[in-house]
């Protein structure tokens, strides 16, 4: 079994490292295709996809059927990679960024960020904008906007985790989307972190989610 994993946007080496460290513990080799999106291009799509698709062939050397795990805004890359090649077996997306909020899932954003004790996607500290923090923001952006297209395209079995806790996942798009798509299948949790692998109380839960679905 072959795995990818497209990291989310502000993981660092070190929980890299953890999180390759706790699929090994259960059986999941993985391979990451970035370790930074410092150099993503995003002036031009065609540039975007020849990225990915050139990080996707350096990842898998070999040209073997791959499975996609991906977390929160890697989840938007991930579906860019599935949506185009030929490779991928089976997607996994844990709490992905992209789609249409509701009026209350919008207002209920508006509010967690302005709560100073909220876990957030770009960080866990609130912090004034800096030129990273900018340029984070505008890969975020763009990549969602894009992942909303590609997603329909994307026919290979995948499934969704999130928490129900978490307002920053767009509950009602997501479930329409399984609706709609017989290939997606959604499964929650219960924590207030965003990411779930994170979780103490939900991280295992979480890995057997996956790996049923791998099978």
């Amino acid at each position: 079994m072959y795995n990818l994993y497209y990291k989310g946007l502000t993981t660092n080496l070190e929980e890299l490292d953890e999180t390759r460290k706790f699929f090994n513990e259960n059986g999941l080799n993985l391979n990451f295709v970035f370790e930074h999106y410092a150099d993503l291009p995003l002036t031009s799509i065609k540039n975007l996809n020849a990225t990915l698709n050139d990080a996707f062939i350096k990842a898998n050397p070999m040209g073997q059927k791959a499975n996609l795990i991906c977390n929160t805004m890697g989840c938007n890359l991930g579906v860019l990679t599935a949506s185009k090649s030929k490779k991928i077996k089976r997607l996994v997306l844990i709490a992905p960024e992209f789609g249409n909020y509701t009026e209350e899932e919008q207002k209920q954003i508006d509010y967690e960020k302005g709560d100073e004790k909220i876990i957030r996607p770009y960080g866990e500290e609130k912090t004034k904008l800096n030129k990273n923090k900018i340029k984070k923001l505008i890969i975020s952006n763009k990549t969602q906007s894009l992942a909303k297209i590609a997603i329909e395209k994307v026919n290979v079995p995948t499934l969704i985790i999130y928490s129900k806790d978490d307002a920053f996942i767009a509950k009602e798009y997501l479930n329409d989307l399984a609706k709609r798509k017989n290939n997606i299948e959604i499964k929650t949790v219960k924590t207030k972190m965003h990411n779930p692998l994170k979780s103490k109380s939900e991280k295992e839960k979480v890995m057997h989610l996956i790996k049923k679905h791998l099978r």
